[in-house]
């Protein structure tokens, strides 16, 4: 469904979209433009937003509700709640989804469409800019507790107190 500018004349709905880090820096007209090429959507509890293998960049904001991140196995990697973006990976790389995302209970997502994000990126490029350097950021930061995390295991003694 298109999300109509009655939606986003909802002051809370438009305030829980600014929350995502994507639109850290813009000014409320930027970030306005890009809440505009979102299409709300509606999920209920076991649905999913994205599943894993899908071909898709689209992204989500979640904007109502929770969401868990999951693997192809079914373990548990993340919740995500009320100003979470979903699927930056594959915006970015345009590869097939690594994780599923599915609403634990009534769950509201804006989607942004990934061809008309980069086209409005494209075209506006302070903007596009912008947001990408916030992508860029969120996913250095992961990526180094990531190492953190392989150095903390390959540190650790597996035969350490069992002899």
């Amino acid at each position: 469904m298109r999300a109509n500018a009655l939606y986003w004349a909802m002051p809370a709905s438009l305030e829980v979209f600014k929350q995502n880090y994507l639109v850290v820096g813009l000014d409320d007209e930027a970030v306005k433009r890009i809440a505009d090429l979102s299409r709300l959507e509606t999920y209920l509890a076991g649905e999913s937003l994205i599943q894993v293998g899908e071909k898709s960049g689209d992204l989500y904001v979640i904007l109502e509700g929770q969401v868990s991140i999951v693997t192809e196995a079914g373990d548990r990697l993340a919740e995500a709640g009320p100003g979470s973006v979903l699927g930056e990976v594959a915006l970015i790389d345009d590869q097939p989804r690594s994780a599923a995302a599915v609403a634990t209970g009534l769950t509201r997502a804006a989607r942004l469409p990934a061809g008309e994000l980069r086209a409005f990126m494209k075209q506006n490029r302070d903007i596009g800019f912008t947001v990408l350097a916030n992508l860029a950021a969120v996913l250095c930061h992961r990526l180094r507790n990531a190492d953190r995390k392989i150095d903390a295991l390959n540190c650790q003694d597996p035969w350490r107190g069992s002899l």
